[in-house]
């Protein structure tokens, strides 16, 4: 294709890659305009990529692709694009065909182990960051991706040691988040804290040192370190998105919201800040303006499920009728007995093997640090992956219940849920909680699901008691108070094999458990394909 290039796009093409170079993106995207040929089409995925046109970045580096099989840099850029969006199903052939072509790139390898931890293969991904490294490719990125390969198979000394390493040789908030969660989690809390009053002397990391202790229940520290900053420095936006949640968490809307249009003046359309200038909205009874906000959102990303959840409370509140059709509770809302899994002659037989092999995957006694969880502990690696009969017979089983749903649900084109409904669907991502004497999970919802879910192993007897409702899942309330007060809407009771499915965007939560109990669930995503 080169040959056939005159001289005048070959200009063009230069020209464009220059001004690429100075940054100078929408430049270059007028100097490529129609050229063919699969150097342009590459340049035009950068240009379109750094415009924020994902899409139109992904079709041209596709078209190059196809033009140009052997054009390595544009299958790099195509798989890096799809690994920051997570979509590593994608990215594995993409490396694949890279490898092929260049079996030795390091870039490639490295990517190519970051898709199979982002696919659950973490042996896989492991065994490469692992084989990199002996080959003296010690940079502190391998280490961290080793770090997090290890800690997914369970070897969590090796893992901590790695993450130490690639801090240390380069302190970044993402090493730091990872470092001081394994230490949380692993009960190492002097070293933990011991970690973040060292990060807090770094300006680089103070917003995540402040998050991380924000996560690990000390908001009014959190706060104080940031309006101190504020006072004394501008904060990033990072700083005030950490500052703008700290507030929510002390319950302290008026700061909230004034933390977050601060950010917001700073980077208008900040998806976090948005989020929690809306929390705060509704905190202070302002449902309209919540929408105000919140819709332009829905717009942008249509399958975004925490803006369906704010666009339903602030519904909601303004008792509009709209809030009954997009929550339809009593329609969406179902609850299933697990067909029983193969090889098993009962669900009491089956959870009790479950449980078995779902303790062999408890790495942690304490709650990861940015979950929803409380006073319990949660598997970390993806329950799909796990070679286990037992797990692999659990996740066989729900293909039932999950077909029976879509198709009891619909396709309605008029509603966030159905709109999306192919028939077909993959489990984005499993695994399983143990709630400990006490333990609940506050509301939330799941962003990037499209339908979620709760399967009971095993519960305790607290959960027979009505109006206690210990361990009852609920739906409808928001993880803040509201004004006017928004409370559940509905409570499921859980029996050990029963499955609850529902919409990702619904806001749920628990009960707590009564001392001395513990209640063991195993949650899923689903999203269509």
């Amino acid at each position: 294709m080169s040959g056939l290039i005159s001289e005048s796009d070959r200009q063009s093409i230069a020209a464009a890659r220059a001004a690429i170079e100075r940054g100078e993106f929408a430049a270059a995207r007028d100097l490529l305009g129609d050229i063919e040929g699969a150097e342009a089409s590459y340049l035009l995925g950068i240009a379109h990529q750094y415009t924020g046109q994902l899409d139109d970045a992904e079709a041209a580096y596709r078209q190059a692709i196809a033009q140009q099989p052997t054009l390595t840099h544009a299958g790099a850029a195509l798989g890096r694009l799809l690994i920051g969006l997570e979509r590593f199903h994608e990215a594995a052939p993409v490396y694949e065909q890279l490898l092929r072509i260049s079996p030795g790139n390091l870039s490639a390898r490295y990517d190519q182990a970051t898709v199979q931890l982002g696919l659950g293969q973490s042996e896989a991904a492991a065994a490469t960051f692992d084989a990199l490294i002996r080959e003296g490719n010690d940079r502190p990125e391998i280490r961290f991706m080793h770090g997090r390969a290890l800690l997914e198979l369970g070897r969590v000394e090796d893992a901590i040691d790695e993450l130490r390493v690639a801090h240390v040789s380069q302190p970044a908030p993402y090493s730091l988040g990872a470092l001081a969660s394994a230490l949380w989690m692993t009960g190492e809390h002097e070293k933990f804290a011991n970690l973040l009053t060292r990060s807090l002397q770094n300006p680089a990391l103070l917003a995540k040192a402040a998050d991380l202790m924000r996560q690990s229940k000390q908001p009014e520290r959190a706060v104080d370190i940031l309006e101190a900053a504020r006072a004394s420095q501008t904060l990033d936006v990072d700083g005030y998105a950490v500052l703008t949640q700290a507030h929510l968490d002390v319950g302290n809307a008026e700061g909230a919201a004034s933390a977050a249009r601060a950010g917001l003046a700073a980077e208008p359309g900040n998806r976090s800040l948005t989020a929690s200038l809306a929390s705060a909205l509704l905190m202070l009874g302002q449902a309209q303006e919540t929408l105000d906000i919140v819709m332009p959102m829905r717009i942008a990303e249509a399958n975004g499920q925490h803006w369906i959840a704010y666009e339903a409370t602030a519904l909601r509140m303004l008792d509009d009728p709209r809030y009954e059709a997009l929550v339809d509770m009593e329609r969406f809302v179902r609850r299933y007995e697990l067909p029983l899994p193969e090889g098993f002659d009962s669900l009491a037989e089956f959870n009790a093997a479950f449980l078995a092999a779902l303790d062999r995957w408890r790495n942690y006694d304490v709650e990861p640090l940015d979950q929803t969880l409380r006073s319990g502990s949660q598997t970390t690696r993806d329950l799909t992956s796990i070679d286990d009969p037992v797990i692999s017979a659990y996740i066989r089983a729900l293909d039932g219940p999950i077909r029976d749903y879509m198709r009891a649900v619909g396709n309605d084109p008029d509603h966030p849920l159905t709109l999306r409904n192919t028939g077909e669907y993959r489990i984005a991502g499993s695994w399983s909680v143990r709630l400990h004497g006490g333990g609940k999970h506050i509301n939330h919802v799941h962003p990037e699901g499209w339908i979620s879910s709760a399967y009971y192993v095993e519960v305790p007897a607290d959960v027979d008691d009505e109006d206690g409702k210990a361990g009852w899942i609920k739906f409808g309330e928001p993880p803040f108070e509201t004004e006017p007060a928004t409370p559940p809407q509905k409570w499921v009771k859980p029996d050990a094999g029963v499955l609850v499915l529902f919409p990702s965007f619904l806001w749920h939560g628990t009960a707590p458990i009564y001392d001395g109990s513990t209640r063991v669930t195993a949650p899923f995503d689903v999203v269509p394909i």
